[in-house]
């Protein structure tokens, strides 16, 4: 979210890649993800990553933050810069220093200089019968059945999970989400906002 960057070209494929490779170590690891935002967008409704978008998105739910270390470990290990930001205080369901977003870049030139694509995992924490995250100062909500059960979609060759009630999800996101909207803000469109 908010890079200048679009993913085509180089910065898609290399975004496909990181996308693959990030959800490898996941399944690898068994930490269940879910596509997110608008990649979960553009591979649903048009297999393919959307080509004004700037990143590429999953989710996860924070009961899979158990094995989090080993796995960022690993990707750092690997060819991968990874950053995590974490609440600054307490705040509605989140605590002080609970991890709400995961970054993953590439490395370049021996580690001193991030990729241009970044891969998001936003951390969505379930409270009673919904989830929340939160995309830059906004608390977002969803139905946790959304996330009760996942379905598999095929992009690349690559099986990867998505919610078992995809439409509904989209639609709870965005609206009348068949008709491609190429200045999509999240941080002023998106229907899941609460605060």
């Amino acid at each position: 979210m908010g890079y200048s960057i679009k993913l085509i070209g180089e910065n898609k494929k290399y975004a496909e890649n990181l996308l693959f490779e990030i959800t490898t170590v996941l399944e690898k690891n068994s930490i269940a993800y879910c596509l997110e935002g608008g990649t979960l967008l553009g591979i649903y409704r048009e297999d393919r990553l959307l080509p004004w978008d700037s990143d590429v998105d999953i989710s996860i739910l924070n009961n899979e933050l158990k094995n989090i270390d080993l796995i960022i470990n690993e990707l750092n290990d690997k060819k991968y810069r990874v950053r995590i930001r974490k609440f600054e205080d307490d705040d509605f369901i989140f605590k002080k220093n609970d991890i709400r977003l995961i970054k993953v870049r590439g490395k370049k030139f021996f580690g001193l200089l991030k990729g241009t694509v970044c891969l998001e995992i936003f951390v969505k924490y379930v409270h009673e019968n919904n989830v929340y995250w939160k995309v830059g100062d906004k608390t977002m909500s969803a139905p946790k059945t959304f996330y009760d059960e996942s379905k598999k979609i095929t992009f690349l060759d690559k099986k990867y999970d998505i919610p078992l009630k995809t439409d509904e999800y989209l639609t709870h996101k965005y609206g009348n989400w068949k008709i491609p909207i190429k200045n999509w803000d999240a941080l002023k469109d998106e229907l899941s906002i609460i605060t």
